[in-house]
């Protein structure tokens, strides 16, 4: 024992009583003499494994010793510590495959509980609502509502308590730059709320008051709060800002408050107006003049009155959507319909069908660890049979040898869950890496106290599950009949047994190999998708033209047309163009429109995505044209209207017919110019998602009308110049308008954002997969090689009497491969019913597509055959003499 050895187990002695130091003083030399003599000629690792486990000994003893515990656990646990010293290489395998299924259920359990089952940090999150409003079959479902109906819900409901209402967006110029300050101009995410926002929520501000009712009057005083990232951003958590004046689009506010850090505002991915804001308004909406009913501007957050459940509240919302049906020809048209849902299912609905499946996956794999330990522990049992009969014939109780097993379990349990969170810990900084960035409730993902205690939970667990089986199997073998045929081989102890686990090792790895299969195939169809557009080498730049500077559309449209001008003479640039919202960012202001009779009395039964676009944007994004032509010059406020639509609008509105030269519907009968010509058709793009196409599209000229909000994209004329050129586009935005902030991303960066939800169920499931594998393998392998091993001396006979050592290599690999094929099937089940249950993620490819179930099923028979084949092919290449030599 060297040294700095020494030094630690002399520190770790003296955590123990001094009557049991004194006592082992002398041990420390024993100790150390036995480690050298045994180790001496051994490897570096070897050693320094078994010096851990004398090391892990003594602390063990010291913690049980200090706590006063029972003689015979402390003499269990020494046991089992001098045990593993002789045999380190079983601990660490068998610690490492605990800690990898713990560690691996710990991470995923830590992702679930932090989406999906931490409540909300809002007061009472349990009874605030989101309110949704569905206008005709197959049109718009959103959680959104008008000014007007707004205002009925909180007159006329009977199950909420009350009812708050917030926005934000373009349509009502609550986006906008933040001036002043003496710093660069930011672009900041405004939203306005009405008063008793924040009190509904139970948010109070951290500096400051919240909005009055006198605030949120019409042309009520201009004040606003701050959240708490830009209060520290932008002025340097200055607690003086509350009663100054900030400016934002060159309007000057009056900060009344500042919001707390824990505050974040959690919201459905469906709501495209409402954000989460750096700079929050009162609404000060205008009740006596709303707009149309079906113009659904706001999103509104109900709270139910105590009591109240959400199948009442659904009942009473249904009865006032058909009040307001009977009283609305606008809603009767559409079939209005309120639906009423818990504002934290909304937030995490799309998240919980991967983590669900994620979890499950999990799930398996410790149960495969499991498994593999149980098997170890069996192979490790059969070797101590003889061990077990002595003490059994010296006076040893069956509980007592019981006992001693079920330590020394609990303590190999104990260790691979103390190794389990470390993984688990490193485990989840790389889900949170992978995660995407539409994962919701991402800083709520930490390991606190819960997941401890799951992690606890999951460690003994898994100790009931792998060592119930060794502790009864190595207690009843403890008897006579063990002690005589401990001495002879040729019989293969606890067969059915890893049979079973082995089995179900087996299948259950078919299980994930078949998820992982299904998802790596529909990531393959997915990156083969057109999404309606070219993302490489297009670069978009994402402005917003305060009102001030352009007070209206001409001017916007003037500055627009000269950033296209100077963008396009940019060396390296093929195309510009401008869209009023990119593609893949969220639905967002619809259009109605109608194309007969039936759907102009229905106003609104038909909806599409509406964007505004510039003459270059179609060329600059690849777009492609069917029919017709882009946008020109010629089409300005003045010229007659006219649009561009997508091939889906043209298929429904006019099949079997050319849509170029139709007349297209596109505000209320009775409305100055409520028709436009259809003068190009072009491929359908998808906005919300890769997967589907949701609804038509319909395209006006940025000229019509001038959007504070655009984007500017720019097509370099080769793959790579889009990232070199980001520097010079942003100098050119800088040279027009210094005080205009821009946000600048390649196209590509929203395309594989929009698929790193399925990317990110791909990694999992396929890492949980190759463990799988992985333990499967070493699992069949050592099941054949210890029963080839056992039946040593058969198969020497058997070669000795002249059979074909390849005859009896190929029947040990048919029974080998026979177990191998029932568990198959087994899994081919399995298989299937988690394929259902992640259909929800596939893409282009069935739960039960036969070429995935084929292509897994042969990787695993090719392992299996491989576990199989390499003990058998060693067993028949033995000299016969020896095998009938050998024990």
């Amino acid at each position: 024992m060297t040294a700095w050895q020494r030094r630690l187990y002399r520190a770790a002695l003296r955590c123990l009583p001094r009557s049991y130091r004194i006592s082992n003083a002398a041990e420390i030399e024993r100790l150390g003499a036995e480690y050298l003599e045994t180790y001496r000629d051994a490897g570096r690792i070897r050693r320094a494994l078994a010096f851990g486990t004398l090391l892990a000994e003594a602390i063990a003893g010291a913690v049980i010793a200090r706590r006063g515990l029972f003689r015979d656990l402390h003499q269990d646990v020494r046991r089992a510590f001098r045990g593993w010293r002789r045999d380190p290489g079983f601990m660490l395998a068998t610690v490492l495959t605990i800690a990898m299924g713990v560690g691996a259920t710990t991470a995923i359990f830590t992702v679930v509980q932090g989406v999906l089952l931490r409540p909300l940090p809002y007061r009472d999150a349990e009874r605030i609502a989101s309110i949704w409003v569905d206008l005709g079959v197959g049109n718009q479902s959103l959680p959104a509502a008008s000014v007007g109906d707004y205002a009925d819900y909180r007159a006329r409901s009977r199950a909420f308590e009350e009812f708050a209402a917030a926005t934000g967006g373009e349509m009502i110029g609550a986006t906008g730059v933040l001036t002043g300050s003496g710093v660069a101009p930011e672009r900041a995410v405004v939203s306005t709320v009405t008063a008793n926002f924040f009190p509904l929520l139970g948010v109070s501000p951290a500096i400051g008051r919240s909005f009055t009712p006198d605030d949120d009057r019409l042309n009520g005083p201009h004040v606003a709060m701050l959240s708490h990232g830009l209060w520290q951003r932008r002025f340097g958590s200055d607690p003086g800002i509350v009663g100054s004046s900030i400016e934002v689009d060159g309007v000057r506010r009056l900060v009344v408050g500042v919001l707390p850090p824990s505050f974040s505002l959690f919201l459905p991915a469906e709501a495209f107006l409402l954000k989460d804001a750096d700079v929050w308004m009162p609404l000060q909406a205008d009740f006596a003049h709303a707009p149309p009913r079906n113009y659904t501007s706001m999103t509104v957050f109900g709270k139910l009155r105590p009591g109240m459940t959400w199948a009442q509240a659904q009942d009473d919302m249904t009865r006032l959507a058909g009040e307001l049906r009977a009283e609305h020809p606008e809603h009767a048209a559409a079939n209005m319909r309120i639906r009423v849902i818990g504002l934290q299912d909304d937030v995490v609905k799309a998240a919980q069908t991967p983590l669900r499946v994620l979890a499950l996956a999990a799930l398996l794999l410790l149960a495969i660890a499991c498994a593999n330990v149980a098997h170890l522990l069996l192979a490790r049992g059969t070797g101590r049979v003889q061990e077990m009969a002595v003490r059994s014939a010296l006076g040893a109780s069956r509980v007592r040898l019981a006992r001693q097993l079920a330590t020394e379990q609990i303590v190999l349990a104990g260790l691979g869950g103390a190794a389990g969170l470390a993984i688990a810990h490193v485990g989840l900084g790389v889900l949170l890496s992978l995660a995407p960035a539409t994962l919701p409730r991402q800083a709520s993902i930490t390991m606190d106290a819960s997941v401890f205690a799951f992690s606890a939970l999951a460690t003994l667990m898994a100790g009931l599950l792998f060592g119930v089986i060794p502790t009864i199997a190595g207690a009843r073998s403890a008897s006579a009949l063990s002690l005589m045929r401990a001495g002879r081989g040729g019989t293969t102890p606890y067969r059915g047994i890893r049979q079973l686990l082995i089995a179900g090792e087996v299948a259950l790895s078919l299980v994930l190999l078949v998820g992982a299969g299904l998802m790596l195939r529909s990531m393959v169809l997915l990156q083969q998708v057109r999404p309606g557009f070219d993302a490489e080498p297009v670069t978009a730049l994402s402005l917003w033209l305060p009102q001030a500077t352009y007070p209206d559309g001409r001017a916007r449209v003037a500055f627009v047309k000269r950033v296209e001008e100077a963008l396009a003479a940019q060396p390296g640039v093929e195309a510009v163009g401008g869209i009023t919202q990119l593609p893949l960012t969220g639905s967002g202001p619809l259009s109605p429109y109608a194309y007969d009779e039936r759907t102009a009395a229905n106003w609104e039964s038909a909806t599409a995505e509406g964007r505004n676009a510039t003459p270059g944007y179609f060329r600059a994004m690849g777009t492609r044209l069917l029919a017709g032509r882009f946008f020109d010059e010629h089409d300005t406020l003045e010229g007659p209207p006219v649009i561009i639509v997508d091939d889906l609008l043209a298929a429904r509105a006019w099949p079997g017919r050319s849509a170029i030269g139709q007349r297209l519907q596109v505000k209320p009968t009775g409305t100055a110019n409520a028709f436009a010509e259809v003068v190009g058709v072009v491929e359908h793009m998808r906005v919300l998602d890769v997967r589907q196409s949701v609804r038509g599209q319909i395209y006006r000229p940025y000229a019509r009308g001038g959007s504070a909000q655009v984007s500017i994209v720019v097509r370099a004329k080769a793959t790579g110049e889009g990232d070199a050129a980001t520097t010079a586009l942003r100098d050119t935005i800088s040279r027009l308008d210094p005080g205009l902030p821009v946000t600048v991303r390649p196209m590509r960066d929203l395309l594989a954002a929009n698929l790193a939800t399925t990317r990110f169920s791909l990694v999992l499931m396929a890492a949980f997969a190759m463990v799988a594998l992985t333990l499967a393998g070493i699992g069949i392998y050592g099941v054949m090689a210890y029963s080839v091993g056992r039946r040593a001396k058969e198969i020497g006979i058997r070669m000795a009497l002249g059979e074909d050592p390849a005859g009896i290599r190929n029947r040990l690999v048919r029974e080998g491969m026979r177990l191998v094929a029932i568990s198959a099937a087994a899994g081919l089940a399995g298989a299937f019913l988690l394929a259902r249950a992640q259909s929800a993620l596939l893409f282009g490819v069935h739960p039960s597509d036969p070429l995935t179930f084929l292509i897994a099923g042969t990787i695993l028979l090719a392992i299996a055959f491989a576990g199989c084949y390499l003990p058998a092919r060693r067993a028949v290449r033995i000299d016969p003499l020896v095998a009938l030599q050998g024990d």
